[in-house]
């Protein structure tokens, strides 16, 4: 479906390049200089994604269920093309996060041809419960090898026998995940931050008809319910709030305060936001 495909390229570039955005990386950053690895990420598995919006339109349309779809396999498909390709400069999490939401919009849209929140969280929440034990150690595999998640592994006391011993699907790791990369709880059990990052998105749009200053609301609304961070920002003109942002870009820096892992639920948030707005 092309316009999940054309939707998907437009998130990634205004989540990632949107100025400024306190804290995470955004086009004029001094903090943050590599920001093409998020684009390179998404690029180095765009079969992956295009399967994925292929297996959401057959699940729509009833030739296969949502246990059939092998997310974790495409998940995992999806880190192992782009750590053969850019190596550690992977954004692992922006796969975690944006191939299940992939396939839940593609089968939205399919049903309803129009975005719908309500019918994409349902879809997402039941493709995640469906999962199975296959899924689970499919993205289990590939973590492991990474560092960074074989740490959390090995924290939370995951091994293969106990995914195994105790039936744990794809919603089970990712909650593991979440224990140690927050915004990855919004996934599973706080989907609710999505949708409202994504409400706060449209809701800007409409006033202002500004995709930037639309996706730096989103982010600070995620922000504030991920970290407890709330930052009193009333006015609706880019202009008149460049500077204070700035201003609360280089204080969080200056505290050693990084939340570029918020990029990919960003990611996720205004792929929704775009797929709604746009007829």
């Amino acid at each position: 479906m092309l316009r999940v495909f054309q939707c998907l390229v437009e998130a990634i570039d205004l989540s990632v390049y949107s100025y400024v955005k306190p804290g995470a990386v955004h086009r004029f950053s001094i903090y943050d200089l590599d920001t093409y690895k998020y684009v390179r990420t998404v690029v180095s598995a765009l079969d992956t994604y295009l399967q994925s919006i292929t297996l959401g339109e057959s699940v729509a349309k009833g030739v296969i269920g949502f246990p059939s779809v092998g997310i974790g396999r495409l998940v995992s498909q999806a880190i192992t093309s782009s750590l053969s390709k850019l190596g550690i400069n992977t954004v692992v999490e922006l796969h975690i996060t944006l191939i299940p939401t992939v396939i839940a919009s593609s089968y939205t849209l399919t049903n309803e041809k129009q975005l719908n929140l309500s019918t994409f969280r349902k879809a997402l929440t039941t493709m995640m419960t469906y999962s199975d034990v296959i899924d689970a150690l499919e993205v289990y595999g590939v973590l492991k090898k990474l560092d960074k998640f074989s740490k959390v592994f090995e924290d939370s006391g995951l091994t293969e026998g106990v995914i195994r011993t105790n039936h744990m699907n794809l919603r089970s790791i990712y909650q593991v995940l979440g224990k140690h990369i927050r915004p990855l709880t919004t996934l599973v059990d706080k989907l609710d931050i999505i949708v409202g990052m994504s409400s706060k998105f449209i809701k800007v749009y409409e006033e202002t008809y500004d995709l930037n200053l639309a996706t730096i609301s989103a982010y600070l609304h995620g922000l504030e319910n991920i970290y407890g961070l709330s930052f009193k920002i009333t006015t609706t003109k880019q202009s008149s709030i460049t500077n204070e942002l700035y201003r609360l870009d280089k204080e969080l820096r200056s505290k050693g305060l990084n939340f570029n892992d918020m990029i990919p639920i960003l990611c996720t948030s205004t792929l929704l936001s775009l797929l709604t707005i746009e007829k």
